[in-house]
C-alpha cells in the first residue's frame, strides 16, 4: 500500500492537471469564440461584396445590351465604304 507522502503526491500532481485542463479547456472557448467572430464579419463582408458585383454585373449588362441596341439601330453604310473602310492590306 503506498504511503501517506504519495498519495499526497499524487493528489496534488491531479488537482494541479485538473487546474492546468481547466485553463486550456478556457483558453479554447475562448479562441472558438473569436474564430466565430471572425467568421461571421467575413460573411458579412462576403455578402456586402456580392451584393456590389450583382449590381455592377446587372448594370454592365444593361450596358451592353444599349450598346448592342444602338449598333443595330445604325445604318448600314452605302457603298463600298463598310467596317473595313480604310484599313489597309
Amino acid at each position: 500500500m503506498p504511503d501517506d507522502d504519495e498519495l499526497e503526491q499524487r493528489v496534488r500532481q491531479l488537482e494541479h492537471d485538473h487546474r492546468l485542463t481547466r485553463w486550456y479547456t478556457g483558453r479554447v472557448d475562448r479562441d472558438l469564440a473569436e474564430i466565430a467572430a471572425t467568421q461571421t464579419e467575413h460573411t458579412e463582408t462576403l455578402a456586402a461584396h456580392t451584393g456590389r458585383f450583382d449590381s455592377v454585373d446587372a448594370q454592365l449588362r444593361s450596358l451592353t445590351q444599349m450598346v448592342g441596341e444602338v449598333l443595330r439601330r445604325l445604318p448600314e453604310p452605302d457603298g463600298p465604304e463598310g467596317p473595313t473602310a480604310g484599313l489597309s492590306e
